[in-house]
């Protein structure tokens, strides 16, 4: 959020993240299993107000795994607040491990 790390990660996807009032950008990031999204959203957040962040995705196993659409709703009236922003689905770069041998 406005560059700064939020520590949620995969086990807080559901996690609730305070939000001040005003304008910020929240980079927010979708992974199923080795594939992953992500883009930017501009929020202008007010006072009282929950937010939501919102995906679809083509990403499954045996799926085409191309884009993920982002956006942000206000839960009491389940309507959009940013754009609706459209990112590549990507595979994770492999981890290699290094080799124990000489």
């Amino acid at each position: 959020m406005d560059g700064r790390k939020v520590a949620a990660g995969r086990n807080g996807w559901d996690s609730v993240i305070e939000i001040k009032v005003g304008r910020h950008i929240l980079e927010v990031e979708f992974n199923r299993g080795v594939f992953f999204a992500r883009t930017k959203l501009e929020l202008d957040a007010t006072a009282k107000v929950n937010y939501e962040l919102k995906y679809t995705t083509d990403a499954e196993l045996f799926g085409h795994n191309s884009y993920c659409d982002f956006w942000i709703v206000d839960r009491a009236t389940d309507q959009a607040v940013t754009a609706i922003k459209k990112a590549s689905v990507e595979k994770m770069p492999e981890v290699r491990q290094p080799s124990s041998l000489p």
